[in-house]
């Protein structure tokens, strides 16, 4: 590898002269891990890996993924990781007009100096942000056009089960759990960089591992309306999997921010994977099997992490926290204010019929926040479709529970655009909203039901790949706008506070999250026309994703479309653990509840 370089200190002071948030970019954080050799010459022994997230530091110090193989990297002595994320404008325009390329936190990296980057990618709307760091690093945005052996550049996370749409950007992905492969990979990059081997050896080797795609590898055959016609080889890639969560510990020590994130938090995953089978859900499906940490441990490690980090807030984390068998054990211990003085707890991922009196008690022992409850849907049937297996009567039981309890602060969680939706379903939200007005003011009075807020959240429904729904159409924008505005005309506004998603972002959402390999021209064009930071309303430019769509000849429809149950799909090359057959059956199963 070439001499490693970095950023002056010096010039580092000047460059962040008038930057809006310094301390995104500054380092010196509590519980950082990199290795800090003294010189430059003493990082040529070490494999380096740029853990780099596609969105600003608040967004990506909240991600606890990025946390776990933060530590699990820099446990091993011949590897170092460094944190990357995307500089917020100001600074981007000042890198570049000093032409300065970007660099890691820890000991100011140049981003081409690493010998591998990994992207962390949560969401579609991040791909444009992965091309705009490779060009700050200095780096070829296309695999083909980097021909030197290093860096290597991979991306892992929810949003590339499908990997088509960054294929041509990638060297290889990473599928399913990072925790095991990471090591293995970073182990083949030591032994490709000592004997000098070339890049086609090195992807030889690794994609003998399970949750490793490699594009080159692959080749895709089309019809002339833009269907899949084969793909070859027909080997599926098998997602990588832990089988035992407990073999990995929480992370007790994670970095503790400069400034104030999204959540400034102690986050601890207490279980992985899902049950409910929600149809809608890519996420239930993607981190399936099912695997819960040992409760006794995770008090443990709970107990230590929060004396060494000192926050007064902690996170339950998974799909379903309230699911997790032994949460009544675990909140019970770790609320106890004699050990641990007054704890507010979080639980983002609570089932309206999984909670009880005794889990508010215990919840609400510490400092209250908001509770967050996602019914999805306001009609019986629309739930059934769905798989949300939840009655109405429960519903309202667990919420007047709540309110009973002295929660005056809930957000709900609504869909719009579901598959077979109609104007009733849509009239169902507006009346059970009503209800739950009704329900607070049973059982709030005076200042609290002053204090009263219902945050309303109506997302529109994507179909997501791997899912029963993932063959189903994205619902017209006009069709979704007269469903959000007659939710706006008919819910109270009082208590109630609505945010929606823009239905025709939506519609690209879904054109990303389906597409293709050429998918990947529209991003390379999209993200030269300026498009960045997608997922923020004030930077979404509708127009020219709806222009660069036109120019690479595909139409928006042919991912947002019905597609047909035979047909090659182009995620149909990766295993995700749960068969087609499957997907299909309960497919079939939420048109039975018609």
């Amino acid at each position: 590898m070439d001499k490693i370089k970095r950023l002056d200190s010096d010039l580092l002071g000047r460059l962040l002269k008038d930057i809006e948030k310094p301390g995104r970019y500054i380092n010196n954080e509590i519980g950082t891990k990199s290795k800090s050799p003294g010189t430059m010459e003493d990082f040529q022994d070490l494999i380096l890996m740029a853990l780099v997230f596609p969105d600003i530091y608040e967004v990506g110090m909240s991600n606890l993924g990025l946390q776990i193989l933060y530590e699990i990297i820099n446990k091993h002595k011949c590897f170092s990781a460094e944190r990357v994320f995307s500089p917020w404008i100001d600074f981007e325009e000042k890198l570049r007009k000093e032409k300065v390329k970007i660099f890691s936190l820890e000991n100011r990296i140049f981003l081409d100096s690493f010998d591998l980057i990994g992207f962390t990618v949560q969401h579609e709307f991040l791909y444009t942000n992965i091309l705009n760091i490779l060009d700050m690093g200095g780096i070829g945005i296309r695999a083909v056009d980097r021909r030197n052996r290093f860096p290597l550049v991979c991306a892992g996370g929810p949003a590339i089960v499908n990997p088509q749409p960054l294929s041509r950007f990638m060297d290889f992905f990473v599928i399913g759990d990072g925790e095991e492969v990471v090591i293995s990979i970073l182990q083949r990059v030591k032994k490709y960089r000592e004997n000098n081997k070339d890049k086609n050896w090195f992807l030889k080797e690794i994609s003998r591992l399970d949750g490793i795609y490699i594009p080159g590898f692959y080749r895709f055959y089309y019809y002339p309306d833009g269907r899949i016609k084969s793909i070859e080889p027909g080997e599926k890639v098998k997602k990588a999997v832990i089988k035992n969560l407990n073999e990995f510990q929480i992370v007790q020590d994670p970095i503790i921010p400069n400034i104030k994130t999204v959540h400034d938090r102690f986050a601890v995953e207490i279980m992985r994977g899902c049950s409910r089978g929600c149809r809608f859900c890519q996420a239930g499906i993607i981190y399936r099997p099912v695997r819960k940490r040992e409760v006794g441990s995770l008090v443990r490690q709970c107990i230590a992490g929060l004396k060494k980090t000192g926050y007064d807030e902690i996170s339950f984390l998974s799909l379903s926290s309230s699911d997790y068998g032994e949460i009544g054990h675990l909140l019970d211990k770790i609320t106890d204010p004699s050990k641990h003085g007054r704890l507010s707890i979080s639980m983002p991922s609570m089932r309206l019929d999984s909670l009880n009196l005794k889990l508010f008690e215990l919840i609400q022992s510490g400092r209250k926040t908001g509770l967050t409850f996602a019914p999805e849907a306001g009609s019986q049937r629309m739930r059934n479709i769905i798989n949300k297996n939840i009655e109405e009567k429960e519903m309202l039981d667990c919420i007047k529970m709540a309110f009973s309890s002295g929660w005056d602060k809930i957000k709900l969680y609504f869909m719009i655009g579901l598959p077979y939706e109609n104007d009733k379903d849509i009239h169902e939200i507006t009346l059970l909203v009503e209800k739950i007005i009704m329900a607070a003011r049973e059982r709030l009075s005076g200042k609290k039901l002053a204090r009263l807020k219902i945050n309303i959240s109506i997302n529109v429904f994507c179909p997501k790949p791997f899912t029963p729904f993932q063959w189903v159409s994205h619902d017209n924008p006009g069709n979704l706008d007269s469903k959000f505005d007659y939710i706006l005309k008919n819910v109270s506004k009082r208590y109630v506070n609505i945010n929606w998603t823009d239905s025709k972002k939506s519609r690209i959402e879904c054109a990303l999250a389906r597409g293709n390999e050429r998918v990947g021209e529209v991003i390379e064009s999209a993200w030269k026309k300026g498009a960045r930071f997608d997922n923020w309303t004030d930077f979404f430019k509708l127009s020219v994703w709806e222009e660069e769509f036109v120019k690479a000849g595909l139409d928006i429809d042919l991912f947002t479309r019905k597609f047909s149950v035979d047909e090659i799909l182009p995620w149909d090359i990766i295993d995700i653990g749960v068969s087609k057959d499957f997907l299909l059956k309960e497919y079939d199963r939420a048109r039975e509840c018609l």
